[in-house]
């Protein structure tokens, strides 16, 4: 007759090799996954080489100055353009007057009176419907 101590044996035995088994055919699993990740990780670096190839092809400066010549109608800068007048310079606007909201911006040297404001700006309700505050000014007291 089998003494206890066999069927225990065996037992174990019969575990260990289960385990060994599954944990071969994981690490086969796994060795199929790494290799698939290489292949991807060189295909990955192939498609890099080839986007820096393009990459130096599109930056090319005889390239891009041919290509501006080509579509762009530009010359090079004459003389005349370069002496222009501080007067040609048009004047800088101001925001707008808020004594008439809807009229024309102020032009640079103009004074308007301001009206004395409240600390806080511009309420909504004060400003008429359908205009833009483009600005608000806080007159000192």
């Amino acid at each position: 007759m089998i003494s206890k101590s066999t069927v225990i044996w065996l037992g174990l035995a019969g575990l260990a090799s289960g385990a060994l088994f599954h944990t071969s055919y994981r690490v086969q699993a796994l060795g199929d996954d790494l290799s698939g990740l290489n292949r991807a990780i060189i295909h990955e670096q192939e498609a890099i080489q080839i986007l820096k190839a393009e990459w130096s092809y599109m930056n090319d400066p005889t390239r891009i100055e041919e290509m501006s010549r080509r579509h762009l109608v530009l010359g090079p800068t004459t003389a005349d353009q370069m002496l222009a007048s501080v007067d040609a310079i048009p004047k800088r606007l101001t925001p707008f007057d808020p004594n008439a909201p809807h009229g024309p911006a102020l032009v640079a040297g103009t004074t308007v009176p301001m009206p004395a404001r409240k600390p806080g700006g511009v309420s909504p309700a004060s400003v008429p419907a359908g205009s833009v505050v483009l600005a608000t000014y806080k007159v000192a007291q």
